[in-house]
């Protein structure tokens, strides 16, 4: 009879066990990665720049544009946009900021010009722009709900928000967030000396260095 009793009452133990890892302790969130509990947002970001057309183009425009032309090299997608005035003199200015751009790292078929009719009386102004993308954490420091015991063993709201935040803001091109990066050209001479060295007989190895000794700690 004592051991009939001391079946049930293991078989019920080992019900409300199972109930419990099945009930509210352990629901969907819990499953929930850390990407997903604490997402980081890539949004486009027009970025745009304007150099007056009242006469050439000055040295301070220039620094400007060589400026503005190295940030779109970092982390710029997409053509520059050069909008110039609709009127012959403001074309030569735009050829003038054409070629500070190219100048300054910008390739010919990186940039697309047109032109614009200004408004009576606005300034009139050579308008420069290209698309970037920004990365944009959710916010830490979410307390609500934590308590000093959590016997379900879960982690707190927090957790991995730090490492989220940390990616988000080292992170050199946020796009690559949203899809890999264009793979750069195989270096076609590093790949040809390499087969020669091998067809000659040479090392096509690394070399090691002779001086450097390793010594093995026995302790």
């Amino acid at each position: 009879m004592k051991t009939a009793k001391l079946r049930f009452l293991i078989s019920a133990a080992a019900a409300a066990l199972l109930a419990g890892c099945a009930g509210a302790w352990n629901g969907p969130e819990a499953a929930l990665t850390i990407a997903e509990e604490h997402p980081i947002t890539v949004d486009s970001q027009v970025v745009t720049m304007t150099v007056g057309v009242d006469g050439a183009v000055t040295d301070l425009d220039r620094s400007r544009l060589a400026a503005f032309a190295q940030a779109y090299l970092e982390n710029g997608h997409g053509p520059v946009s050069i909008s110039a005035p609709a009127a012959t003199k403001r074309y030569d200015a735009a050829a003038e900021v054409r070629q500070a751009l190219n100048d300054a790292g910008v390739s010919w078929a990186d940039m697309s010009s047109a032109g614009y009719i200004p408004a009576e009386g606005s300034k009139q102004e050579i308008v420069l722009s290209y698309t970037r993308y920004v990365a944009t954490p959710s916010a830490c420091g979410v307390w609500q709900g934590v308590k000093a015991r959590d016997y379900a063993n879960r982690r707190s709201p927090n957790f991995g928000c730090a490492t989220q935040n940390n990616l988000a803001a080292m992170v050199a091109d946020p796009r690559d967030l949203m899809q890999p990066a264009d793979e750069a050209p195989a270096d076609a001479t590093a790949r040809i000396r390499g087969v020669k060295a091998y067809r000659e007989g040479q090392k096509t190895s690394s070399e090691t260095d002779s001086e450097i000794k390793q010594q093995v700690s026995s302790q």
